[in-house]
Order: structure tokens, then C-alpha cells, then sequence
């Protein structure tokens, strides 16, 4: 695994300046739906931990989240998310909140994926509802190895890499990066769609760069009708590094 990259070849400026209300990354508090409420809304089904809802969960299956905080960080996905398609719905970002990986990543995996969230390996399309969805400071972190992730009307504190492996969609949902820090990595994702979301940032907001795919396919990312709120002049929304993408490229299609 590469290190940061530490230079851009090519800069797309689209910076939006305005006043940023100052939000930091929450500390994540670890459990498994231990204060809420899980219900699986197909069969009306109650459970006490996250796990044992996702094991009996079948493909396309929506599972309601009740006010508190979840993980299946370590719960491995294989019986559980593995195959399949799942709806996570929680009450609102002010009630309902995701933790992405552990709680404080281990320093001996700075700089590697191992401190990512593995426990979607091998999903389908994993879709998140009304919750913030709360990550780190370090590089690469995320769900790894998931097909699809779709994050609607979510809160996402931290910085992430990995989403889905064939695409990623983010729609309604705020982004509030750690201080002069990007809030994601166009990492892992061949096409990455933007649709109505807010990035309160420091400057940096979206990474347009990979290393581990460069070379291999193209990469679309989408943005629309979008908003950058930053503190610092002179950056950019969107940094673009193609120099290691050989004959494929990264292409933009901005609107609003």
C-alpha cells in the first residue's frame, strides 16, 4: 500500500467560500444496538444485537435502528452480511449513529487498510438511512469490499476511503471532515455520485485520487447540486491526481 500521496498533478478549483459553523468528529461510544430498539421491517421481528438481526436478514431486507449507537466492527461477515442487499434505517441523525472500524485504530496499521471496517466484505448493496455515520482521522479507513453503499440523508464525521467497490451514492448527506483534512477518498469506488450534499470543511473536501485501481478502469465521479462550506481561501473541493492512471482517466461531471 502506497503512503499519502503527497503532491497533486492536477487541481479542479471550485471552492465555495463561505462562514463554517465548526463541527468535530464525534467519539464514537462502541455497542451493539445495546439502546435501542431492532427491528427487521419485513418480518416485524425485534432483537436485542445487531448481528443476530443481520444473520436472520435476508437479501433486500430493511432493518429499522432505534435511538443509540451500532457497530458490527470484528463480526465477521460471512452469515451475516455476506451476499447479501440490506437496508440500515435508524430515527435520525440526532438519535441514531453508525461507528465505521474500531474505536481507536491501531497505530502498527497507520498507513494500511487493516484499520478499515471489513464488516461488509463481500456484500451486495448496503444502504444507510437517517443516522450519522461516525469514522476517524487516519488514512483508509472504511467498509471494505462491499459491491454497492448507498448513504442517504446521513451525517458522515470523519474522514473515509473505502465505500463500494462497483459504486458509491450519497445523497442528502453532510460531511464533516477532521480539521484541514480531506473528508474522502475516491478510493475504492469506479463511479462516486454526489447528489444534494453539504461538506463543511477546512479547505480540502474531496480527494479524487487512488492508488490500489489506478491504472485499471476508469473513474467517474458525479456531483450535483452540492455545497462546500470552507474556513481556508486557496483550496480546492475537488484535488485531482491522474498521474498514476496510464491511458484511464477520471471523469467529472459537475452540476449545479
Amino acid at each position: 500500500m502506497k503512503s499519502f500521496m503527497k503532491t497533486a498533478s492536477r487541481v479542479v478549483a471550485a471552492l465555495f467560500a463561505v462562514a463554517l459553523v465548526t463541527m468535530g468528529v464525534a467519539s464514537p461510544a462502541f455497542a451493539d444496538g445495546a439502546t435501542g430498539t431492532i427491528t427487521n421491517a419485513r418480518t416485524g421481528k425485534t432483537y436485542d444485537k445487531l448481528a443476530d438481526a443481520t444473520a436472520d436478514a435476508q437479501s433486500g431486507d430493511t432493518i429499522k435502528l432505534g435511538e443509540g449507537n451500532y457497530t458490527l466492527y470484528k463480526v465477521d461477515s460471512t452469515g451475516h452480511t455476506k451476499g447479501k442487499d440490506l437496508t440500515f434505517e435508524g430515527l435520525g441523525t440526532d438519535k441514531t449513529a453508525w461507528n465505521i472500524g474500531a474505536l481507536v485504530p491501531d497505530p502498527a496499521n497507520y498507513g494500511t487498510e487493516y484499520n478499515g471496517d471489513y464488516s461488509f466484505d463481500g456484500a451486495g448493496t448496503v444502504t444507510f438511512k437517517n443516522m450519522t455515520l461516525r469514522s476517524g482521522k487516519v488514512d483508509y479507513l472504511g467498509f471494505i469490499r462491499a459491491n454497492k453503499t448507498v448513504v442517504d440523508n446521513c451525517v458522515i464525521n470523519g474522514k473515509t476511503f473505502y465505500w463500494g467497490y462497483e459504486s458509491a451514492e450519497f445523497k442528502n448527506t453532510t460531511f464533516n471532515p477532521p480539521s484541514f483534512d480531506y473528508a474522502l477518498w475516491t478510493y475504492s469506488s469506479p463511479t462516486m455520485t454526489f447528489d444534494n450534499c453539504t461538506f463543511n470543511a477546512s479547505g480540502k473536501v474531496i480527494n479524487v485520487y487512488t492508488d490500489a485501481g489506478a491504472g485499471n478502469h476508469n473513474i467517474t465521479v458525479n456531483v450535483n447540486d452540492c455545497k462546500f462550506n470552507s474556513t481556508s481561501f486557496g483550496k480546492q473541493a475537488l484535488n485531482i491526481n491522474d498521474s498514476n492512471m496510464g491511458n484511464f482517466k477520471y471523469i467529472l461531471n459537475i452540476t449545479g
